[in-house]
């Protein structure tokens, strides 16, 4: 069954706007449904099948460590050395997945459709830096995450796949049982822990 994900917060897909404003000030915080994604396994590392991948979908898929490759409508996300998210139009997530699929009969690489497992934020703004990083770690690294690249991480205590998109600008992934935690994180400016239990436990 394909599913239409028309919202990023409810589990019903019950609210047609793709793009949801739901904070202004200095940062505009986004709720992005109308992202389409895959996510590719490979049995076989990136560079074997990446050949066969770029003739499939028309675009290089990235092999070096939380790279970004971009072709409007189209995004490949590095998540490990055998597996990427393929951001696309949510209408044509099910070809692709196909068109890829049919690639390799021998199932050595493998698509899903994956844009009912994780909601899609957008941060734009000078404090969207400061406010992800009061609620964990974007990088070790000294220099950060750079603007281009990928890295999964915890932010508020939930993992993350977290895309620096442009300077001002960051994508991130969310898995959609914690999409609502975290959107209440992104308006309180505190940590999930801090959060009144009827909001951590809205089922109870």
């Amino acid at each position: 069954m394909r599913l239409e994900p028309r919202t990023v917060f409810s589990p019903s897909f019950a609210i047609d706007e793709p793009v949801l404003q739901f904070l202004g000030n200095d940062t505009t915080r986004l709720g992005r449904a109308d992202i389409g994604c895959l996510l590719i396994n490979s049995a076989d590392d990136s560079s074997v099948v990446s050949s066969a991948l770029r003739a499939a979908v028309g675009l290089d898929f990235p092999l070096e460590a939380g790279t970004i490759v971009n072709a409007y409508p189209r995004r490949v996300l590095w998540l490990t050395p055998r597996s990427w998210l393929l951001h696309c139009l949510v209408e044509e997530e099910c070809v692709l997945a196909t068109r890829i699929n049919d690639a390799f009969p021998d199932k050595r690489v493998h698509a899903a459709v994956f844009t009912d497992c994780l909601c899609w934020f957008e941060l734009c703004g000078l404090q969207g830096l400061d406010q992800l990083t009061n609620g964990g770690f974007i990088s070790l690294e000294r220099d950060g995450l750079k603007v281009g690249h990928v890295k999964r991480t915890s932010i508020a205590g939930i993992a993350a796949v977290v895309v620096h998109l442009q300077s001002a600008t960051w994508l991130l992934g969310i898995d959609r049982s914690r999409a609502m935690y975290f959107k209440e994180w992104l308006q309180a400016g505190r940590s999930v822990q801090d959060l009144p239990s009827q909001s951590r436990h809205p089922n109870r």
